[in-house]
């Protein structure tokens, strides 16, 4: 029961807080766009007010069990929002349909991560350029995102005890059989994700006091950072 509900509360906080970064990004923009461009600015209020709406229904769909979260709407949701941002995104998909013949839950867990990278790209960069890259190699489905422009690394303690964000994240991957890591060289960060192809037993959020395994460069063990 405890499981369920760290579950619950993890899968909402990734929904709402998603959401919510890109109606403060995409109002920005309106506010900003008011004077030189009325069209463009009530274009964007009106997929404001859609992205609203779309919280509200991905809200209920949580609380009633219903919503899913996959890799394949991740990626597209990704593409357009960091694209709203002025953010230059570049996908790898190979192969292009790899994603059909993933588990349901491994479709899921490489979802949430793909929302967790974007978010992160979103609230804690100044990116120009972003990349991802997604694969299925022997045996492993492989999803890595990167993004320039990356911030100052930041206190991860209080991210970490909440159980959210990518140390959560990556607990339920390991216990998926799985791992994330995450890597930062210079202004670059990128999140990589692997995940066994055959059958999987999705995990729900650790506890407090669990940590994922972080990826760092062989020259400088403290360049590893969570955001």
């Amino acid at each position: 029961m405890k499981d369920e509900r760290l579950r619950f509360a993890a899968d909402l906080h990734d929904i709402q807080g998603h959401h919510l970064q890109v109606i403060a990004l995409k109002s920005e923009l309106a506010a900003r766009l008011v004077a030189a461009d009325p069209e463009r600015a009530a274009a964007e209020m009106r997929e404001v007010r859609q992205l609203a709406a779309d919280a509200l229904s991905d809200t209920r769909a949580v609380v009633q069990g219903y919503r899913r979260t996959t890799l394949d709407d991740e990626i597209t949701n990704a593409t357009r929002v960091l694209a709203a941002a002025g953010i230059d995104a570049r996908t790898s998909l190979e192969p292009a349909t790899a994603t059909d013949g993933l588990p349901e839950p491994t479709r899921h867990l490489l979802g949430l991560v793909m929302r967790e990278a974007t978010t992160n790209v979103l609230r804690h960069s100044r990116a120009r350029h972003a990349e991802v890259d997604y694969r299925v190699t022997g045996g492993l489905a492989r999803l890595r995102v990167g993004n320039d422009g990356a911030d100052e690394p930041l206190d991860t303690a209080r991210h970490t005890a909440q159980g959210t964000g990518l140390h959560s994240l990556g607990e339920r991957l390991r216990l998926a059989e799985g791992e994330l890591t995450w890597q930062r060289d210079g202004e670059h960060f990128a999140v990589t994700a692997l995940l066994p192809t055959g059958p999987a037993t999705e995990a729900g959020p650790a506890g407090p006091g669990t940590t994922a395994t972080t990826a760092v460069g062989p020259a400088d063990p403290g360049k590893g950072t969570a955001r």
